[in-house]
């Protein structure tokens, strides 16, 4: 594990090298304000930063390259008085199309998540979060916290055992459908976020969560106004958890540097399956305009509480220019005695990707992107989910995305896409993932639209 774990960080840390650029946050996504999901140590969300271009045109002009301007986040404006944060309510419709070119006879996308349904129309998201927000301006006590609420086809990616699944994996409160072996139902409930916060007026400032939230882990996110694209990488769906429940606590010593630390009860866990508990831990750094995050799980996630399994994120950014704005996420993961090599001898699962992401703002209503992404599941435990060496031949998953984002008003987004998906993986039997095990290579359209509320 160590082999490979160095390997990966240092082939991305060689890739920021060659770039001779510093590491910059870059997404200047126009949207209208609702309340965010304050990730703040995962890679820096295409929704989530807030300066406008002609600031950050000013700062790259300016070669800001440092923190030595960065001051405590109280800094000379700290209230000595008591202070509270406002109560919020948003919210959105996302509803979608994916077309199919080959159209396969179960009218799903293979291993595509979250537009898995082709030629077919999908809610994806009826969403709605309320809650109460932490003042973090102050020098006093605060408290809020948050609920969210997820009704439609995006339900399937986002369940928890012990809360929409039984400690087990097995179907609880939703329904019976066409996914997962005519297992599930295609549309449901999901409750992805509900936690209490507070802020406690230690140093800079202490903020601790505690409940059920959104990982700190991927560039990508569950809520759909968050994302540039309709799809997801595999990275997401497949090399990240959606969720965590426990607590997380956050501390930013300067307006720069970020540091996140927790315990939960792993992946996607809502109970606590094993005895076992996993720690969350991550850093970012930013100058405002520049900036480069790392993300990391691990715990023990089986039944047995025995097999280990760590995970990070590590991700760079870059503004070029006024208008462009790129990206670079590296995802690597290892599960403990997952695989069953040729001699039916238990070995470690690995799982690692690359994801390049490359954004062009034309004007404040539209803005274009295009994604490269390799994800190798190396032992086939992640996707097909049958990690038997004998069963397959190949590994690697690849797909370029093409898509824009345009918002014609305030309160509408509409987000076309087209995506060409290939794969050297044969499982025994078939000619390919795709298309219903026939094809190794797919195309798809896909568009959707957001209307906010």
């Amino acid at each position: 594990m160590l082999r490979r774990l160095t390997t990966a960080t240092l082939a991305i840390g060689g890739l920021i090298a060659g770039l001779n650029v510093t590491p910059l946050f870059a997404q200047d996504f126009m949207q209208p304000e609702f309340q965010q999901s304050e990730l703040e140590v995962a890679p820096i969300l295409y929704a989530e930063s807030s300066a406008n271009e002609a600031a950050a045109a000013q700062a790259v002009d300016m070669q800001i390259t440092n923190c030595d301007s960065c001051q405590s986040s109280f800094g000379d404006s700290c209230w000595d008085q008591c202070c509270s944060g406002d109560w919020f309510v948003d919210g959105w419709l996302e509803q979608g199309y994916t077309a199919n070119p080959d159209h396969p006879g179960g009218n799903f996308n293979g291993p595509l998540g979250f537009n898995d349904r082709a030629d077919d129309y999908q809610l994806n998201q009826l969403y709605l979060t309320f809650g109460k927000a932490i003042n973090e301006d102050c020098c006093s006590w605060d408290f809020g916290g948050r609920v969210d609420v997820l009704y439609g086809t995006d339900y399937f990616w986002v369940e928890s055992n012990g809360l929409e699944r039984e400690r087990d994996g097995s179907r609880k409160w939703n329904g019976q459908g066409p996914r997962d072996g005519d297992t599930r139902a295609l549309n449901g409930l999901a409750l992805p976020q509900f936690y209490a916060e507070t802020f406690i007026p230690v140093g800079s400032g202490l903020k601790a969560k505690f409940g059920h939230f959104y990982s700190l882990l991927g560039y990508e996110t569950v809520p759909a106004p968050e994302n540039f694209f309709y799809s997801h990488s595999y990275s997401y769906v497949y090399g990240n958890p959606k969720t965590h429940t426990g607590f997380v606590t956050s501390y930013s010593p300067t307006t720069c540097l970020t540091i996140q630390a927790g315990m939960t009860n792993g992946w996607d866990n809502f109970e606590n399956i094993n005895g076992s508990y996993g720690f969350l831990l991550g850093t970012s750094w930013t100058n405002g305009i520049s900036g480069i995050s790392y993300a990391m799980h691990t715990g023990s996630e089986d039944p047995t509480g025995s097999q280990n399994r760590y995970t990070h994120t590590l991700a760079y950014t870059r503004k070029l220019g006024s208008n462009w704005d790129y990206a670079l996420v590296q995802d690597f993961g290892v599960q403990n005695d997952a695989f069953l090599n040729s001699s039916f001898q238990s070995d470690d699962a690995f799982f690692y990707s690359l994801t390049n992401y490359l954004y062009y703002h034309w004007n404040d209503q539209l803005s274009f992107g295009g994604r490269f992404e390799w994800f190798c599941d190396e032992d086939n435990w992640r996707i097909q989910q049958v990690p038997v060496e004998v069963l397959f031949t190949g590994r690697n998953y690849y797909d370029i995305t093409l898509g824009a984002n345009w918002k014609p008003c305030d309160h509408v987004l509409i987000r076309p896409e087209a995506r060409y998906d290939w794969s050297d993986l044969t499982p025994l039997g078939t000619n390919g993932v795709f298309n219903d095990f026939t094809k190794d290579d797919m195309y798809t359209f896909s568009v959707d639209i957001i209307l906010f509320f």
